[in-house]
């Protein structure tokens, strides 16, 4: 058999190689690599000992993306690391040419003589193929002519590469500067900073580090102004500027001690400022209003008040000045752009989408949308058509800004691994979940025998559950619609079901031996928080009106109960009783009284809920401690033997059950990026 036809099982010495699987056996020991990792391996395979550009491996592996170097790099080192080959004898690296892969490539016996024996049918398919050319040149010179404009994106330029993260940024309206916040490694504590992007100097705004969230450009006044999230709300400061875009004063706009988010923000020629916000700190709690206030007669005036039929999250500024982009989610929690006219508070709807986040911002002809879900850029006219455009992320791309045929946007980069640790011997944490991508939201069964956690190492989120004892693992939810809000796993105590939601979906995964099957819950739209104990029912965020309330939902009878409470950023857990339990301000209140249920003078920081009580966290003489809430007999006081180890390891816990703690470790990057944008005019002629 010739390499150019690998079948779906061969051998790299002896490596057996699954295509289909995604796995390599050595000595009866199995692992699944990334798909992107087995598409490279396939390419070097199909011709051993050539030498492969590293630019050739990217094309075929990732082929609607723009070339980067370090994708290709990142993937040659998972593939030794799954080859166990250290000295790079298997791959071989060939300094400014390329990859190659020098060991032998053979195949199962079998295999060999099966593929030696051609059907007719197979040859039939193959004449098939090569017609299907041929038809198609003959539609396309009997197709009408049509003319339509292409965007392409191309050489993609890094603007940031610190080490710290970049957090937002905003191109100043003539493409020479960049305003941005910068985080540090202390929590709420951020940089403004400025860069030249002809000379590449860059310099700070601010001395003071604080919790600033958006910025924009005032030109009007060659100013720029921030939001900033404070004890008692969001105050709006603007910055006067020199020449040289050093500060000269700084002045206090307004400030709001009513709401505690605020959007991205945009400034108009009138002085008009546009913004989102809401009382619970976040997007995500849907009960966003629109505001507009003038920052000169200092009148704040409501556009949009919070409906359950649209809940826009996201906004964007008309080059003209004469619309605002909202995109919302509607009654079916699908993504829908609206068009706000600015002169007659008219709004019209020009898509919807799909069930995925959004950034967006306007093309430079305000005749259409640049949108990114994180991951891809689509183009949406305002007559609705939607585009896929040529650039694709494999981190998460967001707050997209167009200026003089340029995209700028973040690229926020994250490696998160799961850890465990004894409870009882309190040992070092050890990484069971370690793919070089995100792996996150461990969530451990009652009988502590399996984890189910979310895993980008494919490309995207999916749902995987992992056999402790015996560390074999399967993917339950493959989320083939590649879509990106995936929920934390909540085991049923019976170990048997899984709850979760995608983009507000919510499904079942049922569990049975080594067969499992997903039931969607189209019934209600929201996410799934905790198990009832004594009925067929689960606690979730009802996110089809815009409170997010909680809900009881019981199968048997698809009843639906509201429980009257708004989430916020409270935990909401039931106890053996099915009680509801929240988690606020440091302390632990049941729902149906107003008594607290846990005192203490020292402050609770984290709570992990379990079967029959609950771990917190706590902190006491600046020191962090756990201890354990039995419903039953109270506080078992663990403060003793966990003080070593909270030392070292509390600030990564995510889990306590009685005998395994579960932790995560993560490190994270975001950059500014650039791209150019190119667009032509294509024409097809339809001729004889």
């Amino acid at each position: 058999m010739s390499v150019n036809e690998l079948p779906n099982k061969f051998y790299i010495d002896d490596f057996l190689i699954n295509i289909k699987t995604g796995e390599i056996i050595y000595k009866e020991k199995s692992q699944v690599i990334e798909p992107k990792v087995m598409a490279l391996l396939k390419a070097l395979a199909q011709n051993p000992k050539k030498v492969i550009a590293a630019e050739t491996l990217f094309e075929i592996v990732w082929p609607q993306a723009i070339y980067s170097p370090n994708s290709v790099r990142r993937n040659i080192a998972l593939l030794r690391q799954a080859l166990s080959d250290d000295n790079k004898r298997i791959i071989k690296t060939h300094p400014k040419r390329g990859y190659s892969l020098d060991s032998e490539v053979s195949f199962p016996e079998k295999k060999a003589k099966a593929s030696s024996r051609k059907s007719p049918l197979i040859k039939y398919l193959k004449l098939s193929l090569l017609l299907i050319p041929v038809f198609i040149l003959i539609s396309v010179f009997f197709s009408l002519s049509d003319t339509s404009k292409q965007v392409s994106l191309l050489n993609l330029k890094p603007i940031t590469a610190s080490n710290e993260q970049e957090r937002y940024m905003q191109i100043s309206p003539d493409g020479r500067f960049m305003a941005y916040i910068q985080n540090t490694n202390q929590p709420n504590k951020r940089k403004i900073l400025i860069k030249d992007l002809v000379t590449g100097s860059s310099w700070p705004l601010k001395d003071t580090l604080n919790a600033y969230t958006y910025l924009a450009w005032d030109s009007h006044k060659n100013a720029l102004v921030y939001s900033c999230q404070g004890e008692k709300g969001i105050s709006f400061n603007r910055l006067l500027l020199d020449a040289q875009l050093k500060v000269v004063s700084e002045e206090l706009l307004f400030s709001r001690n009513d709401i505690t988010w605020n959007s991205l923000f945009f400034i108009d020629k009138r002085q008009q400022l546009y913004y989102l916000a809401n009382q619970n700190s976040s997007e995500h709690s849907r009960n966003v209003s629109l505001y507009r206030h003038n920052l000169e007669s200092g009148q704040t005036e409501k556009l949009l008040k919070p409906n359950d039929y649209f809940k826009p999250y996201k906004l964007a500024l008309s080059p003209t000045q004469t619309q605002l982009a909202l995109v919302g989610f509607n009654k079916q929690a699908l993504s829908e752009v609206k068009l706000l006219n600015l002169d007659s508070n008219d709004v019209v709807s020009i898509g919807q989408i799909d069930h995925n986040w959004y950034f967006l911002t306007w093309f430079e002809n305000s005749e259409s949308l640049l949108l990114s879900n994180g991951s891809e850029l689509k183009q949406l006219s305002l007559n609705g058509d939607l585009t896929t455009l040529n650039y694709k992320s494999y981190n998460f791309l967001v707050y997209p800004q167009i200026i003089k045929d340029k995209v700028y946007f973040i690229e926020a980069k994250s490696d998160q691994d799961i850890l465990l640790s004894k409870l009882k011997q309190l040992s070092p944490p050890q990484k069971i979940i370690n793919s070089n991508t995100i792996d996150k939201a461990a969530a451990l069964s009652a009988d502590e025998k399996h984890i189910a956690y979310i895993s980008t190492k494919n490309g995207y989120p999916q749902i995987f559950v992992k056999h402790l004892e015996t560390n074999k693992e399967r993917i339950l939810f493959e989320n083939s619609k590649q879509e990106l809000a995936l929920t934390k796993p909540v085991w049923h105590w019976s170990g048997k079901r899984i709850a979760s939601s995608v983009n507000n979906k919510p499904f079942i995964i049922e569990l049975e031996s080594n067969l499992f099957s997903i039931k969607w819950l189209n019934v209600i739209i929201g996410e799934p928080i905790a198990w009832y104990n004594k009925s067929d029912a689960i606690l979730y965020v009802d996110k089809k009106t815009h409170n997010d309330e909680l809900v009881k939902f019981n199968f048997t009878t698809d009843e639906r109960t509201t429980l009257k409470i708004k989430r916020a950023h409270d935990t909401f857990f039931l106890n053996h009783k099915d009680e509801l339990l929240s988690f606020v301000k440091g302390q632990v209140i049941p729902h149906d009284s107003d008594n607290t249920l846990l005192k203490s003078p020292y402050l609770f920081t984290q709570i992990y809920p379990e079967k029959n009580g609950f771990y917190y966290q706590y902190t006491q003489n600046g020191k962090p401690l756990i201890n354990y809430y039995d419903y039953e007999l109270g506080v078992q006081n663990l403060s003793s033997k966990t003080e070593e180890f909270c030392a070292k390891f509390c600030d990564q816990i995510t889990a306590v059950s009685d005998n395994i703690i579960l932790l995560k470790s993560e490190h994270k990057s975001a950059d500014i990026l650039v791209l150019d944008i190119t667009s032509k005019s294509t024409k097809v002629r339809g001729r004889l």
